[in-house]
């Protein structure tokens, strides 16, 4: 097993209400079988998210769920989400970006060594496309108006706008006045707001026709959420505030949301994500998938993998490593075509090829263990 430790580089900043990214650090975990398969994952913890930081994420993955891993014998495709499910420990809710990253390297490894895609290990009846949406942070007024353009370049269907400053209606306005009145708009306040503030300020965005509200009041404020879910029309999204699967059912006792904002890197990869959907799903609320800010192509390949098999998805996120990092360790950087449309990925395990050499130069640390 390998752990790598990466520091990657943006094209421009990415701001919203809770923080600028200039990089990201991200985890990276290679797992090499008996014969020589190998298979990658990424995790990116996230503090503000999940209260997961990576020193102790990093020491989590040494310490605890790679020895676990190394006692379990794999065996065949017919027991390996059984052997996959018994790494499970308690504390792995706390780490849920390394708990990601090594259960996608297990997936990815067992893919190739037995020949099947990670959809088809996890039973995914996967469609044959999904169509993301384009997602703009805060920016000033001339860079915000050159990414509207591209995104009307790329005749995407769905677009998510960043909200939480006093300059949010003029936002609003510029999207619509460059994208027109047919492409689905949303905003995303990340905490910004209470819930008194969040329902005046929806109010005042009823004019451009948004057709949903992402996270409008802190992650913490459950009573909130629900407060303005019940005070609005618009579908109200919950993020930050669903991260574990005791998130996903207070959010579902208290009604406090109507769509859940799945990331894999949060909710601790393919497998408790998937348990999420159908707790959501049991309780007639519907989801999105979402991304960090800064994936690779690596985590943006099991993000695929996601939304092809879940096709009742309200918005797909995701695959926008060629849009924003400096440099991607993979191949052929995963990305969608016009319209947003993106197609299934070829070939066994997650179906990239991850450049090594790539991953060493970006890292600022990497460690190598062995089965004892």
């Amino acid at each position: 097993m390998d752990i790598w430790h990466l520091k990657l580089g943006f094209q421009y900043p990415i701001k919203h209400s809770l923080a600028t990214h200039t990089d990201s650090e991200n985890l990276v975990v290679k797992v090499t079988t008996d014969r020589g398969d190998a298979g990658y994952g990424e995790g990116i913890p996230r503090g503000f998210v999940t209260g997961e930081m990576l020193p102790e994420s990093l020491n989590f993955l040494k310490k605890e769920l790679a020895p676990a891993a190394f006692l379990q014998d794999f065996a065949s495709a017919r027991t390996f989400l059984a052997d996959l499910e018994s790494l499970e420990k308690d504390p792995a809710e706390s780490f849920p970006a390394a708990v990601c990253a090594m259960e996608t390297a297990l997936l990815d490894a067992a893919g190739r060594t037995w020949g099947r895609s990670v959809s088809d290990l996890l039973g995914f009846r996967a469609k044959d496309s999904v169509v993301y949406s384009a997602v703009l942070p805060m920016a000033g007024e001339a860079q915000l108006a050159r990414f509207l353009q591209l995104v009307k370049l790329q005749r995407m269907a769905f677009l998510k706008v960043k909200v939480g400053r006093d300059d949010d209606l003029q936002v609003l306005k510029m999207a619509r006045d460059i994208m027109g009145w047919d492409i689905d708009l949303r905003v995303d306040a990340n905490s910004a707001w209470t819930a008194q503030e969040a329902v005046a300020h929806i109010q005042e965005m009823a004019p451009y026709r948004l057709s949903a509200v992402e996270q409008p009041v802190a992650k913490e404020d459950f009573e909130g959420l629900r407060e303005v879910s019940q005070a609005v029309d618009l579908p109200i999204i919950a993020d930050e505030s669903l991260c574990t699967r005791a998130d996903a059912q207070r959010l579902i006792d208290l009604k406090a949301c109507r769509i859940f904002n799945i990331r894999l890197s949060k909710c601790g990869g393919l497998r408790r994500a998937g348990l999420i959907r159908q707790m959501a799903e049991e309780a007639g609320v519907r989801c999105q998938l979402g991304c960090h800010v800064g994936e690779t192509s690596i985590l943006s390949a099991a993000g695929r993998h996601f939304a092809l098999g879940n096709g009742d998805l309200v918005y797909v996120e995701g695959s926008l490593s060629p849009y924003l990092l400096s440099k991607d360790p993979v191949a052929r950087p995963i990305g969608f075509g016009v319209g947003g449309r993106a197609h299934g990925l070829n070939g066994p395990g997650l179906g990239v090829e991850v450049l090594e050499p790539v991953l060493d130069e970006l890292a600022l640390s990497r460690f190598s263990l062995a089965a004892p």
